[in-house]
């Protein structure tokens, strides 16, 4: 077992992660053609399956959007929750597809340990969590700045405005490593139940940290919203007292 050992390379003197980058350019190919391709099409009555699927998701994102951020200004957002949530499930799921099959193949790549790769989720990359985070930290602060100006940033200046630093640290901290530890327990637990049990129980088991994965993404999703609700209500709440 090789979990979190990484294909890697040199690029511009750093050590660039290739598994990762490669595995999350194809989800986000993959989301943007499977969005084109189920929003061509659309009917008020007696539309398919893909649009059902496509109006659950769209729901689901904007009942949370509608609900933690003030106002009529959640439907703004839609777009990153929804991206965010539906990177980060199969982000998480690509780790726990069979890929050790694939050391049967000849041009099968090895990692630098010499090891054959096994398929590790970028969601298993601290790179690609800490990412993700750091787009939450910018969206949620340039959110509280769109809505509240200058006297949004005043509130980290204010007596107690080391709790707003605290917070640009912790949120995104928490964030990142949740996800990070959550998908490196979940191909743990997979890998281990197949190296006891071949059959039966590892489906169970894949079976559960599918639905991990589902859970792990609106965990993600639902904080990055409220933060960014946190934000804006906190700006508007200044803004009436000044």
């Amino acid at each position: 077992m090789s979990l979190g050992v990484h294909i890697t390379s040199q690029v511009i003197g750093q050590k660039v992660h290739l598994d990762s980058l490669y595995y999350s350019w194809l989800i986000m190919a993959g989301i943007l053609l499977v969005t084109f391709l189920s929003t061509r099409n659309l009917k008020i009555e007696g539309y398919s399956l893909k649009q059902t699927i496509l109006e659950t998701v769209w729901g689901l994102i904007n009942g949370l959007t509608s609900s933690q951020i003030p106002g009529n200004k959640g439907k703004n957002y839609i777009p990153l929750i929804g991206g965010i949530f539906v990177f980060t499930i199969f982000a998480y799921w690509l780790g726990l597809m069979p890929w050790k099959v694939g050391e049967a193949l000849s041009w099968w790549p090895k990692l630098d340990n010499g090891e054959h790769w096994e398929g590790s989720s970028p969601a298993a990359d601290i790179n690609i969590t800490a990412g993700m985070a750091l787009i939450s930290l910018v969206t949620y602060f340039l959110a509280g700045l769109k809505s509240g100006g200058i006297k949004y940033i005043l509130n980290y200046f204010k007596p107690l405005g080391f709790v707003e630093w605290l917070d640009l640290f912790i949120r995104p901290l928490t964030l990142s490593l949740r996800l990070f530890a959550n998908t490196i327990a979940g191909e743990v637990l997979v890998v281990s139940i197949l190296g006891l049990v071949a059959l039966v129980l590892p489906m169970f088991a894949l079976a559960f940290e599918l639905f991990v994965g589902l859970i792990q993404a609106l965990v993600f999703s639902l904080l990055t919203t409220v933060y960014i609700g946190t934000a804006i209500a906190h700006s508007e709440h200044a803004e009436e007292h000044h």
